[in-house]
């Protein structure tokens, strides 16, 4: 059994090397152009600081999850965003007469989700390795799943404050609003997709999930929807509807808490490695 000591080590190295590799490629896409390639770099600094991380302090990274678990689990990860997108963007539809676009074929929108879910799929994997395959199971071993979750997700947004601040990732909302808003929205995430990471095993229910939300929120319903002057303050990653629908899912799996496996190293356990 591994020692906390070494556990907050590994946590430590993985979270300076994120960071760092990470501020590298927000660096370049500020001075040099908002490079999509660099875009992607960014994505995948995560999983590049984990495999390292990993690397140096357990010489594996089988503890990733490689495996996809459950099916229950890998259905559920993919369709929970789909159904909070749905409620929140319908709810603003029914509110906003005439914000829902027309002309809009079926067939057009199912070729969408599914090529569209490929493509997400292989960019959340670059962040999930980092933040789901290693950070949430480490820290699972060290304290609850309440701190976990919320730590792991303030951990995540502050990650993305850099592209948010000099418009790489551009919200169409201020700066003052759209920051906490996604913060808050990002923390709720946070709490759905440790749950799965950890119930399940498997790292793919939050590749699942991350693919998903990111797909219907803003490559699905967005295009569906009339933009007007109030709509980004309602919908999306730093719409106020779409965040309490987020946190409502999250509150849910919040108490489901007490299914998940126990983690943490009990005490005895570290005495007896050290």
């Amino acid at each position: 059994m591994e020692s906390v000591g070494k556990i907050k080590k590994a946590i430590i190295t993985f979270l300076i090397l994120n960071f760092g590799l990470s501020s590298i490629f927000y660096y370049l896409m500020v001075t040099g152009g908002n490079s999509q390639f660099y875009v992607y770099l960014v994505m995948w600094c995560p999983a590049i600081a984990a495999i390292i991380t990993s690397l140096i302090f357990y010489r594996s990274i089988r503890e990733f999850g490689w495996r996809p678990g459950k099916v229950k689990y890998l259905i559920g990860a993919y369709f929970i965003p789909l159904i909070y997108a749905l409620v929140s963007f319908g709810f603003f539809w029914i509110l906003n007469p005439g914000t829902l676009k027309g002309g809009i074929a079926p067939i057009g929108v199912f070729m969408a989700v599914i090529s569209g879910t490929l493509t997400c799929v292989l960019t959340a994997l670059g962040e999930e390795i980092g933040w789901r395959g290693f950070l949430v199971p480490q820290m699972a071993k060290i304290t609850s799943f309440t701190k976990v979750a919320l730590i792991t997700g303030i951990i995540w947004a502050v990650w993305h404050y850099p592209g948010m601040i000099f418009g790489i990732y551009n919200a169409d909302t201020p700066l003052w609003y759209a920051l906490p808003v996604f913060t808050v929205a990002i923390i709720g995430m946070s709490f759905l997709l440790a749950w799965f990471r950890l119930k399940s095993g498997s790292l793919w229910p939050a590749v699942l999930f991350h693919a998903s939300n990111n797909l219907f929120l803003q490559f699905i319903f967005d295009p569906m929807t009339m933009q007007t002057g109030i709509t980004k303050y309602y919908l999306g990653e730093t719409g106020v509807f779409t965040v309490v629908a987020i946190l409502l899912f999250a509150f849910i799996f919040w108490t489901w808490r007490d299914k998940l496996p126990d983690t943490l190293i009990k005490k005895d356990q570290e005495n007896s490695v050290s």
